[in-house]
Order: structure tokens, then C-alpha cells, then sequence
């Protein structure tokens, strides 16, 4: 259920990796201007009943050339014309976009179950088949265009932190005639104090209209994907540890001992100082053997604060989603219960997992059972932390043993926090449905205008769904807003996560 990220050059053979059904592989280069690989995954969906959407892959691609090791990898432009592509098989079918940043891969027809190979053939933008290339592949959901509502009416600890409709606390319908006019503070929460210093106009992602969002958090593996295609000067600001570090040395988590907190992101080749990058990997089982089935490549990626998100995202052409579109994708349609967690119950199962004995492998699971497995409450105790995207889902689980969001994204709730923008006493009304242009400035920051520079109270940021180690169960409700103002995302943080949206 999870996706992966394949790091590929083409001069070098190429044999099939797994990671939780995404399977991309075989890439080859047909030509100058066309690029040829294999998908399957399993469990996919199209349904046009109860919640009407989707799921898909989401695929760019990277380039290097070969004379030029060191210099950034490049964002790969493709045709914006869905017929220059094609797919065998007559189930999936090619999604263009407008921007040529990459192709949403998914179902023709209606129906579920697992996708056998198929073979992609994509027409890019670019005339050289010498080049070194990096395939990606990110597992989304479609979120379609729709009334629902933020907010469940109660006002939690403090009134301050209600969402308001009609009432003083009753939630809040976001519909077209609210999309098209944009909202006001004192149109959606309690007290004005507590959102935007601007109103927020029609061009903000009230929720409304439709998108993609990522259907897991960013996985280590992923992330190490990322850091890879950096030059040196952009990961010493994505780095918590110098680039040139030994081997062996943490790259993001904070602290001397950070594997209590299940990030075993590692540097497997010590970089030269303004010259050649440094190469990662992940080594979560601390035997210094990189990137074993058990080395928490599937693991959620935590320490990622503010900076390094929309690092990612803007990387991966994708975007940071709003708090109005985080309540849409976990309630979808349906009238917002008051306490009610992603999942649509008020029912919630702390997951026990992790640790020395079940290190993090691709086949992860809870150690206790029950519905609305979440993984919150954790705490740092016989080294746990974060677990495995999707950890909960199986092709027979219901929403609620899933833990899923209405539209079937996972983890929305627990795990690591969910990075969005939103928040208090910060002007982030300019923020558009805009994504990434897959590149970003010589020093590594995102470089997309109107997106927030930092997270965390005043900068434009709010976490919310919770995460693994604080021991809130109120902090897991989809409404919850106690997070809107502490600044912590503004560093690297345990319990800092996110996906994307597009």
C-alpha cells in the first residue's frame, strides 16, 4: 500500500525493488525524447459510489547529465498531452497536467484489486538518451471537488480554537458559493485572533474544488531519495550533520542518540566539502549495512521541520495542503461528528510496534489489534518512534481497522504530524493551489512563490492529527487545532512529518 522511490541511472542493469506493492522497474530510454518502465501495485480503486474517487501514482522523473555528476539533478518536463504517452494493458490510463511536471498514473474504468505489470512509455521534453535518470513514483488519492465541512461543533479546550459556522462553534460548510466568495476570519473560526491576518480570497485551497493528496507521509526512503539529487551547499541546509560527516552519522535526527526515535537516515558516502555531495541511505537496525529489508526504509519520515517539507515538495512538484483541504481528505462528505477521529468514530487504539525486537521492515504491523489503530502515545521507551506508512491496511480491513481517511489516505492521524498551512497571526492568504517546479535555490530552500518561508505560529504553519510519541488523544481528532501557534516545526522535531497535495 505504500509507494516507492527508485533510484535509477541508466547506464547501469536494473532488476525489479520492492516496497509494499508500488513496483517500478525496467527503465530504459528508448529514444532521445521517450522513456520506457514498468508499474504494478496492489489493492488499487476507482468507484463511482459512497466516497466517489480514486487512487494513482504520481510520477516525475530527474535527470543528470553524465559530464556533470555533481551539478543538480533536473526536473524532467513531459508532454502535456496525455495521448503523446501510453500503457499497456487497457486498465490503467495516462493523466497529464498542465505543467508538464509529471503524469498521474491510474484505473481507466471502474474497479479494485491489485495491477498486474504494466509497461509506461512517457514523452519528454528533452533530447538525449546519455543522460542519468531517477524514476519516482508517489502513491496519491484523488480528493474530488465537493461540499464538506471543517470543524465537529466542539469547542475542545478552549473556545479560541473552534471553527464557527452559524453558531459559536457549529461547523462550517465550505461549498462553491464559499469557494468562489473566499472567507473572512470572523467566516470561519471562533475568535479572528486565531488564523489568518488577511482574509483568505477565492484563489486560496478552501477544500473545495479538487486535487491529489498523498496517500501515506513521506517515507524514509523517500526522503533519502531526495537528498541524493542535492548538491552539496543545498544539503548542508537539508542536513542536521555536515554533508562531509563520517560514515555513519545521522543526517537528520537531533540528538547523539537519536535511533530511540526511529529515523535511521545515515551518510553512506561522506561528502567533499562545496564540491562533491554526500550519499545516504537508511541503516535503522545500526549494523552499518545500508538499506536492508528492516532498515525503516517504509518507515514515516520524522525530524523534518518546516523548511525541509516544502524542500521536498517543491522538489517533487507537489505542494503543502491547507488546513481546510487536511479536514476535507479525513471527513470527506460526511457531517462532521463531534471528537470524531480520521476514520469517522470516536473509537481510537494506541499501536504498539517498533523497537530493538521488530525493527523497522517492510512488513510492519501494530502489536495490538483493534479498530482505529493510530500510533500516538508512544513515547520514547525500548527504542520506538514513528512506524511503517500504512502500517494498519490490509486488502480486507475496513475503514476503521485501517485507520483511513475518508478518500483512503492513511496515517492522517498519529504517526508523524501532519505539516499544513494555516495557524495564527500570519498573512497566508496569498497561498495558491500552486505546486513545485521541481527545483529549488543553489543553498536548497524551496523557491515557490506565496508559500509560507517557516512553519510554526506566526510563519504560517498549524500541525494537526497528531503523531507517535505525545500522549493527547485529542490532538488525533480531525478538528483539533492546539497546535497553531508553539513555533516547534520551525526546527527539526521527532515528531515532525508531512505528505504533499496536488
Amino acid at each position: 500500500m505504500k509507494r516507492l522511490i527508485l533510484f535509477l541511472i541508466i547506464s547501469i542493469p536494473f532488476a525489479s525493488s520492492y516496497a509494499n506493492n508500488l513496483q517500478l522497474g525496467a527503465l530504459t530510454v528508448s529514444d532521445p525524447t521517450h522513456i520506457r518502465f514498468t508499474i504494478q501495485w496492489d489493492n488499487s480503486w476507482k468507484v463511482s459510489s459512497g466516497p466517489t474517487n480514486w487512487d494513482a501514482v504520481w510520477i516525475f522523473i530527474k535527470y543528470q547529465d553524465c559530464a556533470t555528476n555533481y551539478l543538480p539533478w533536473q526536473h524532467v518536463g513531459l508532454s502535456t498531452t496525455s495521448g503523446d504517452h501510453a500503457i499497456t494493458g487497457g486498465i490503467l490510463q495516462v493523466e497529464s497536467t498542465a505543467d508538464g511536471k509529471g503524469v498521474f498514473i491510474r484505473r481507466l474504468a471502474n474497479g479494485s484489486g491489485n495491477i498486474s505489470s504494466a509497461t509506461v512509455t512517457l514523452k519528454m521534453n528533452i533530447t538525449d538518451d546519455t543522460y542519468n535518470y531517477q524514476l519516482n513514483g508517489v502513491e496519491m488519492v484523488y480528493v474530488p471537488q465537493g461540499d464538506f465541512s471543517v470543524g465537529d461543533g466542539n469547542r475542545g479546550a478552549s473556545a479560541l480554537y473552534g471553527f464557527t459556522g452559524d453558531g459559536a462553534m457549529a461547523p462550517k460548510l465550505i461549498n462553491a458559493a464559499v469557494q468562489a466568495a473566499g472567507l473572512t476570519a470572523t467566516q470561519y473560526l471562533f475568535n479572528v485572533a486565531w488564523g489568518s491576518t488577511a482574509a483568505l480570497p477565492a484563489t486560496f485551497p478552501l477544500g473545495y474544488n479538487g486535487f491529489y493528496a498523498m496517500k501515506y507521509e513521506i517515507s524514509q526512503e523517500e526522503y533519502v531519495a531526495f537528498l541524493n539529487t542535492l548538491t552539496y551547499d543545498q544539503q548542508i541546509n537539508r542536513f542536521a550533520a555536515s554533508p562531509n560527516s563520517i560514515i555513519g552519522s545521522f543526517v537528520l535526527a537531533g540528538s547523539p542518540n537519536p535511533s530511540h526515535c526511529r529515523n535511521g537516515i545515515k551518510i553512506k558516502t561522506p561528502g567533499t566539502v562545496n564540491n562533491i555531495p554526500a550519499i545516504v541511505g537508511c541503516d535503522l537496525n545500526l549494523n552499518g549495512v545500508f538499506d536492508e529489508a528492516d532498515d525503516g526504509k517504509d518507515v514515516a519520515c520524522n525530524w523534518l521541520n518546516w523548511a525541509d517539507l516544502i524542500a521536498y515538495l517543491d522538489w517533487a512538484a507537489l505542494r503543502p495542503m491547507t488546513e481546510f483541504e487536511f479536514e476535507k481528505i479525513c471527513r470527506g462528505t460526511a457531517a462532521p461528528v463531534i471528537n470524531e477521529y480520521v476514520w469517522g468514530t470516536t473509537t481510537i487504539t494506541a499501536t504498539n510496534s517498533g523497537g530493538i525486537a521488530y525493527p523497522g521492515a517492510v512488513n510492519e504491523v501494530s502489536l495490538t489489534i483493534g479498530t482505529g489503530l493510530c500510533a500516538y502515545a508512544v513515547g520514547v521507551v525500548n527504542n520506538r518512534g514513528p512506524i511503517r506508512c500504512g502500517f494498519a491496511a490490509t486488502s480486507i480491513t475496513n475503514r476503521a481497522q485501517a485507520g483511513a481517511a475518508y478518500y483512503g489516505a492513511m496515517d492522517m492521524a498519529g504517526n508523524v504530524f501532519e505539516q499544513c498551512v494555516g495557524g495564527m497571526a500570519y498573512n497566508y492568504s496569498s497561498f495558491t493551489n500552486s505546486p513545485g517546479d521541481g527545483s529549488l535555490t543553489a543553498t536548497g530552500v524551496a523557491d515557490t512563490p506565496n508559500w509560507p518561508p517557516n512553519g510554526g505560529g506566526d510563519q504560517g504553519g498549524i500541525m494537526r492529527g497528531g503523531n507517535w510519541y505525545d500522549n493527547g488523544w485529542q490532538y488525533c481528532i480531525t478538528s483539533n487545532r492546539d497546535w497553531l501557534n508553539n513555533g516547534a516545526n520551525r526546527s527539526r522535531d521527532y515528531r515532525l512529518g508531512g505528505r504533499g497535495v496536488r
